[in-house]
């Protein structure tokens, strides 16, 4: 037997029932360097495109294709090259005595502090090198243990901090000149940094990146842009058109709906049925936005009532 549903709405609130993905895109065709490009944004929207979920990059698309837009743009990622901390207390590294040249960020992965008897300079994390502990059980010099296996930076850290206290530090020339006497070769400390994240702190995670990207190919490679929806790194300074998102208060009203039918209305299937007829009115009214609509139970935990005659 073919089911039939018959709905009427009356309202308590406002119409539509909707909870809008709280962005909303711009593409700005004009070209710019990353930091003009940021000072736009600001200026006339929240800021440069920050894009956290599949939801928003749709939404970025569809903005671009309503321009016709098949080129790169700018988007709110940076490779934050100064964030250089210790592992121990999570403390700023403040001012490093890093060795020439150094840090390079070299092929665009170095983002962990490597030392030699003569050195330091930034590595890649997945890289293996042996470690130098600090254990604060101990006094003096026996503080630092020097631990000749050889791990990634990560590896090295859980090691220290499950047998030690940590990963050393080297924040003054004592510390230094202890930690200098332990190794003979390439050897992790507690330096790190942060790597590619959003303007507003968050992870980089969404997005893929182009094959090879990021590659720092030209040494300061520090700001991130968008094509075919992937990312990759280039100069600030090139110039090039951006996207721009304005944060959307999220909204939400409730809507009585009246069900007509012989059919048990709390059945899970029924109301999916009935779910889906209702966001597809809405969706086909509200064509622009991205609907979110679900049922809420009442204090007894179901959804529908029986109407008293």
């Amino acid at each position: 037997m073919e089911q039939r549903f018959s709905i009427l709405l009356f309202f308590t609130g406002f119409f539509p029932l909707v909870l809008p993905v709280p962005r909303k895109y711009y593409l700005i065709q004009q070209g710019k360097t990353w930091s003009d490009a940021q000072a736009y944004c600001r200026a006339t929207h929240t800021d440069l495109a920050v894009i956290q979920s599949n939801e928003n990059l749709i939404q970025l698309q569809n903005e671009a294709h309503r321009q016709q837009f098949s080129s790169s743009a700018w988007v709110g990622l940076y490779n934050d090259v100064s964030s250089w901390r210790w592992s121990m207390g999570n403390e700023p590294a403040g001012t490093i005595q890093w060795s020439p040249g150094e840090p390079d960020n070299w092929h665009g992965h170095e983002e962990c502090g490597a030392l030699t008897p003569t050195t330091l300079g930034d590595g890649n994390c997945n890289e293996l090198q042996s470690v130098v502990c600090f254990d604060d059980s101990y006094t003096g010099n026996q503080r630092y243990i020097y631990i000749p296996t050889l791990m990634s930076w990560y590896e090295a850290q859980a090691y220290c901090r499950l047998h030690h206290t940590d990963m050393a530090s080297i924040r003054d020339a004592t510390e230094d000149s202890i930690v200098r006497g332990l190794i003979s070769d390439i050897t992790w400390i507690g330096l790190f940094r942060d790597s590619w994240k959003w303007i507003d702190q968050t992870n980089f995670s969404t997005l893929s990146w182009m094959t090879g990207k990021p590659d720092n190919a030209l040494k300061i490679e520090n700001c991130g842009y968008l094509n075919n929806s992937q990312t990759a790194d280039a100069l600030c300074s090139d110039i090039m058109p951006s996207f721009c998102y304005t944060k959307i208060n999220m909204r939400q009203q409730v809507v009585r709906v009246k069900v007509q039918s012989n059919e048990d209305v709390n059945d899970p299937a029924v109301k999916a049925a009935i779910l889906e007829q209702i966001n597809q009115k809405l969706k086909d009214r509200f064509s622009t936005e991205i609907i979110t609509v679900k049922w809420r139970k009442q204090p007894d935990g179901v959804v529908f009532h029986m109407e008293e005659k």
